[in-house]
């Protein structure tokens, strides 16, 4: 976007030049109309306004140091400018309009305060060679350069209040251009961040869903084997097979990263309905699962959470506890969806390693993930207490 102050800096530096032509003109013109020698004012009027067409690159480079006066080309531009336009007052006053556009040049090349010295001096020098020359109106002669001066100084200093005003816009926008930069780097990182963050949750999700399925599942085949060595090989192929059909239609959801196997169709009940009897069938642990409270409606996610929760904890009361019975309750309150799983096993020390396994681990990061808690009480000789709650989305 552009500043409104570029378009008025242009405009006010072109109507100096053009101001300073005009009124050089104007003094040349009387001179041949009135003068009776006009040939001198005339030729010094031109040589003037050729000096002053080689500086103007002076001062448009003296811009950048207007606030130093360190522009050792335009000052002597500007002195060289001052001097042939006093031999042109002494010659014809005529010329001493020519102050006004001077004035303008010294604020534009001088600091403020050498600037209006500057200013002074101009105008005492123009006021007293146009007495030496003997002006028939003393007080225009007086006043006119005085006026200019007045004027001069106040369009200098807004002049040079737009070009701070531009100075400062300049790096204002330099400071955002860096802010917008650092602002994109900064995206790109988080980006980068979010894509790590992303793969690491992702790769957490896959070692829970394989706990939970394939690596439970290869438990179960592995003790199922082992109780087909001790007894019935035929039963025991059977629930082999039905284990390991399991597993793999786990294997392929985990992989789509789909509802589980268990639950599809089925509620939350049912499929828990559906474990317990699995884990009732294999071992002949006495499973059952109760219901407190209606069910109210909750996202897909909690439901399969909460089956993995149980499916961990059946897991390990079939390969740890010894159990004779588990009881999971299934309670549905106004603000949060609880479930709990007891046995009557052998009980462990939940400070023991086995109270910090990756099942149990696994089973808290899940829950973590949702707003949830897993609270585990247990005991040597004294059974197990797990309790997986969720909150009821608002």
């Amino acid at each position: 976007m552009q500043h409104t102050s570029a378009p008025m800096l242009r405009v006010m530096t072109v109507g100096a030049h053009v101001l300073f032509v005009l009124l050089l003109g104007v003094g040349v013109a009387r001179v041949v109309v009135g003068a009776s020698n006009p040939v001198p004012a005339s030729v010094l009027a031109a040589a003037l306004l050729g000096w002053y067409a080689l500086g103007v690159r002076f001062s448009s480079r003296a811009v950048s140091t207007a606030s130093t006066g360190r522009s050792t080309g335009g000052l002597l531009w500007l002195g060289v400018l001052v001097g042939g336009w006093l031999v042109l007052v002494l010659l014809d006053s005529s010329f001493v309009w020519v102050a006004f556009p001077l004035y303008f040049l010294c604020f534009h090349l001088l600091p403020t305060g050498p600037a209006l010295a500057a200013t002074v001096g101009i105008t005492a020098a123009g006021i007293g060679a146009t007495l030496l020359q003997g002006a028939t109106n003393t007080v225009a002669s007086i006043l006119g350069p005085i006026f200019g001066a007045a004027a001069a100084a106040g369009m200098a200093l807004v002049y040079q209040q737009l070009l701070e005003d531009a100075r400062q816009r300049g790096r204002l926008y330099e400071e955002l251009s860096v802010a917008h930069n650092e602002l994109l780097s900064a995206q790109d990182e988080l980006a980068a961040l979010q894509r790590k963050a992303g793969a690491a949750e992702e790769r957490a999700r896959l070692a829970r869903d394989i706990h939970d399925t394939l690596a439970q599942g290869f438990s179960s085949i592995v003790l199922l084997a082992r109780a087909g060595q001790r007894g019935d090989p035929e039963s025991a192929l059977g629930q082999i097979e039905e284990t390991a059909r399991a597993g793999l239609d786990e294997a392929r959801r985990v992989v789509g990263a789909l509802t589980p196997a268990v639950m599809d169709g089925a509620s939350l009940v049912s499929a828990l309905d559906r474990v317990t009897a699995q884990l009732h069938d294999h071992t002949g642990i006495d499973a059952t699962v109760v219901v407190d409270g209606a069910p109210v409606s909750v996202p897909m996610e909690y439901d399969v959470a909460l089956l993995r929760v149980a499916q961990g904890a059946l897991a390990n009361v079939r390969l740890h506890s010894e159990a004779e019975r588990v009881r999971v309750t299934l309670t549905y309150g106004e603000d949060e969806v609880r479930l709990d799983v007891v046995d009557d096993g052998v009980g462990f020390d939940p400070a023991a390693p086995r109270g910090r396994s990756f099942g149990i681990r696994s089973m808290r990061e899940r829950l973590d993930s949702l707003g949830g808690s897993l609270v585990v009480e247990s005991a040597p000789g004294d059974g197990t207490a797990l309790a997986a709650t969720l909150p009821v989305p608002s």
